[in-house]
């Protein structure tokens, strides 16, 4: 798997008219490697892949020697004692590069200024998305891997919310969320969950803070679980029953209508712009227009947000084998919001739902 990937990119940098790539993005560096170490803070690296037609070299530190040799079996491990830039040279040099494609999205402006100083002669040129687009259609083994991470958030969210919330603080929810999905086997949540009662909801990423859930208004609850580097999403609403009254009940029939005119009408070729304007005709039909300030769904895979985008600016062809999400959703200021998020995958007949979990508020 990892073998045909370096391939496939290659072939890209052939076409582009480019001898190699250094690949610093975290989630690309996986993907062409299986390396797993992550890095530290901004500007931290464990790790870079120096990739060209007839060389593949992983460019690291003594930390993390021995899980180099074991993970990236399809490079060379050259340790760097003197720093990345400094190895990176020699190995230009041994190479004969005159030019060398850096990935803009996973290097410091700093970092990219010391390349420069320490590779004279070598032109340094923007990468783009290469490896970014390869990562859009997925592989039958990456689907199983976010499936079964979606799974993991599921059955969380179901152990979580089979007790009333109300009561309780979102952050302690939030809390009970991690955990349950770190019991259950996965690696912890792929973001911090959004937990927002009331007013709150009216914030599509608010943070869970120290509110207590009341039972008489909407909690958005919107989360996703990481394993084996894959990620998931999925957003709930929820209302106690009995304490349902008008609006609530005309938003959340609302969302739940354009989150499934969109399942149902999205086919391959069809744009972004084109697959977003599904739901959100069904929004603005109903006047919540201005509500919908978000746009339908991002791509997941090892990034919880990555391509494709389902936005009404998106020309992005939506094509078979892309994962990607669908969350329609409203937002009153004052009141709070619904948001109803599954996560499909595009085949040739249109979306295969990934989610198990079909239980929506009250059904």
């Amino acid at each position: 798997m990892i073998k045909t990937r370096i391939g496939k990119l290659r072939r890209r940098l052939k076409q582009e008219g480019l001898p190699a790539i250094l690949i610093t993005v975290p989630a690309n560096r996986f993907y062409l490697s299986a390396f797993t170490p992550e890095d530290g803070q901004a500007g931290e690296s464990s790790g870079a892949l120096l990739i060209s037609q007839d060389a593949a070299f992983l460019l690291t530190d003594f930390r993390y020697k021995l899980t180099a040799l074991a993970e990236a079996v399809y490079y060379e491990i050259r340790l760097c004692p003197a720093g990345q830039a400094q190895e990176l040279a020699e190995l230009s040099r041994d190479l004969g590069l005159k030019k060398l494609a850096l990935e803009e999205g996973g290097l410091l402006f700093s970092q990219w200024r010391q390349l420069e100083k320490n590779l004279p002669g070598l032109e340094l040129v923007p990468a783009g998305g290469l490896v970014e687009d390869l990562r859009q259609i997925k592989e039958g083994a990456e689907i199983e891997a976010i499936r079964r991470s979606l799974e993991l958030m599921e059955q969380a969210l179901m152990q979580t919310m089979s007790q009333t919330a109300a009561g309780r603080s979102e952050r302690a929810l939030a809390l009970e969320l991690e955990r349950a999905v770190q019991d259950l086997g996965g690696d912890g949540l792929s973001f911090p969950a959004i937990v927002a009662g009331g007013p709150r909801g009216a914030e599509p990423h608010a943070q869970a803070g120290g509110d207590i859930i009341s039972p008489d208004s909407p909690l958005v609850v919107d989360v996703g679980a990481a394993h084996k580097k894959y990620m998931s999403d999925i957003t709930r609403t929820y209302l106690e029953q009995g304490r349902e009254g008008f609006k609530w009940k005309e938003v959340y029939a609302t969302v739940r209508q354009a989150l499934e005119t969109a399942l149902a009408g999205i086919k391959p070729g069809m744009s972004g712009a084109q697959a977003d304007a599904l739901a959100r005709r069904v929004i603005e039909k109903k006047g919540y227009g201005p509500n919908f300030g978000h746009s339908l769904g991002h791509g997941v895979g090892l990034m919880v947000h990555e391509a494709p985008s389902l936005s009404p600016r998106s020309r992005q062809q939506l094509l078979p084998g892309m994962v990607f999400t669908l969350e329609p959703g409203i937002y009153i200021p004052g009141w709070g919001g619904v948001r109803l998020e599954q996560m499909v995958a595009l085949e040739e007949t249109g979306c295969r739902l990934l989610n198990r979990l079909d239980h929506f508020y009250n059904e």
